[in-house]
C-alpha cells in the first residue's frame, strides 16, 4: 500500500469510528464512499485526510473542490479514484 493509500485508509477509519453504520464498509478499490456515508462524514473525511497529509509532508494540501459532492464526478465514488485524486492534489 502506498503512503497516500495508508493516509486515506487511516483517515477513513478515524471517521468511521465515530459513525453508527447499519452495515460496515468493506474497503476495496471499488468502494463507493459517497453513497456509504452522509455529507457530514464526507466533510470529516476531507478534514481528516488534509490534516494527515499536512502532518506527513509538512504542508497543507486542499482536497475540497466542486467535484467532491457531485454524484456523477466525485472521486469518492470509487476508493481507488479517491487515492489517485489525493495523489494528484499533493503533486499540485
Amino acid at each position: 500500500m502506498t503512503d497516500v493509500a495508508n493516509i486515506t485508509s487511516d483517515a477513513l477509519a478515524a471517521v468511521l469510528e465515530n459513525l453508527d453504520l447499519d452495515t460496515p464498509i468493506e474497503l476495496d478499490g471499488s468502494t463507493n464512499i459517497i453513497d456509504a456515508v452522509d455529507s457530514f462524514a464526507i466533510v470529516d473525511l476531507l478534514l481528516e485526510t488534509e490534516g494527515r497529509i499536512e502532518s506527513a509532508i509538512g504542508r497543507y494540501v486542499p482536497l475540497a473542490d466542486e467535484s467532491i459532492f457531485d454524484a456523477e464526478k466525485s472521486p469518492l465514488k470509487k476508493w481507488s479514484a479517491w487515492n489517485v485524486y489525493v495523489e494528484q492534489c499533493i503533486a499540485g
